[in-house]
């Protein structure tokens, strides 16, 4: 029993417990910086001091939403909190189908260990290892908002994953895949394979990001939260010439890209994500995502990223 810190989403919060009548109870007392140590401390003394006398008001159970509720409730709070929130969303689509009907209260590590030996069957460790991770912090995140009271993926181990080794493209194969793509792919897919940009990253990318006269792209903000600096080589720099002029009034780098997809935002992204990374291994003869991509050819040289502004 006593005062402890306990991480909640993104902030901290000084927490008390103590016993009633047999059992173990905590609380939220507020968060950290916004009250302090000492007043936890002043709180913990009040609530053993009404346990002994038998006067703390015993809160009704909330009602526990299932698995499929809490989801929607979920993506809500991650459109608004996380840049990866589209990531999650297709970890819920599997997610759900399997948990979806369960009560939080009532999903259990045997059931997520069930889940984890199906799902293997079917895609990656890794793939395995995101979702399990997703479906952690949502139990978290269910719990400092009242909607269960623990957290059964705690204990459940991730599957042990190997290396990842770097794929770099041929030269034949970067020939093949830039003759198999469609026009207003191309440039997207030459800037990936000159900079290694992530997909997100390529399809934010906006001309006041771009500075031809310096050679150099500025990436605001990237995975990690930090801006960094990106080299332009030669053969970078006459694609983004030739889109430039064919765009010169485009806020973006390349506005094609979603032609087919701008029913809704959600559509929109989704059918952005499908347009560069379509079929590699059907189309292009090779199976590799794009982002993890750096090419020798054209010229690619010291084109390493930095965080520091271009001299």
């Amino acid at each position: 029993m006593g005062v402890f810190k306990r991480n909640s989403s993104r902030d901290y919060y000084w927490y008390i417990d103590y016993i009633y009548k047999g059992k173990r109870k905590w609380e939220s007392v507020g968060k950290v910086g916004e009250v302090t140590k000492s007043d936890a401390k002043k709180l913990l003394v009040i609530r053993k001091a009404e346990a002994l006398q038998g006067k703390i008001k015993e809160s009704k159970k909330k009602t526990v939403p299932t698995f499929s509720e809490f989801a929607d409730e979920y993506l809500e709070f991650a459109k608004q909190n996380k840049k990866s929130w589209d990531r999650d969303m297709y970890s819920l689509k599997k997610l759900v189908p399997f948990f979806g009907s369960y009560k939080l209260s009532k999903i259990s590590r045997f059931l997520i260990e069930k889940y984890k030996l199906e799902r293997i069957k079917a895609v990656s460790r890794r793939t395995v290892n995101i979702e399990l991770v997703l479906l952690k912090r949502m139990f978290y995140l269910a719990i400092s908002w009242g909607r269960c009271e623990s957290n059964p993926v705690v204990g459940v181990a991730l599957f042990k994953q190997s290396e990842h080794k770097e794929r770099i493209l041929t030269h034949e194969e970067e020939k093949k895949l830039l003759e198999a793509s469609p026009d207003h792919l191309r440039p997207i897919i030459v800037t990936a394979l000159q900079t290694g940009m992530r997909y997100r990253e390529l399809l934010d990318l906006t001309w006041d990001c771009v500075d031809l006269e310096n050679g150099y792209i500025r990436i605001k903000e990237s995975k990690s939260g930090k801006g960094r600096y990106i080299p332009i080589n030669d053969r970078l720099k006459q694609v983004l010439l030739e889109q430039f002029y064919e765009h010169p009034v485009s806020k973006s780098v390349s506005n094609k890209v979603n032609d087919n997809t701008k029913d809704n935002e959600d559509n929109d992204f989704i059918g952005r994500r499908a347009g560069f990374r379509i079929q590699y291994l059907r189309v292009w003869g090779f199976d590799s995502p794009l982002s993890h991509h750096l090419t020798s050819d054209f010229t690619y040289n010291s084109c390493a990223t930095s965080n520091k502004m271009p001299q």
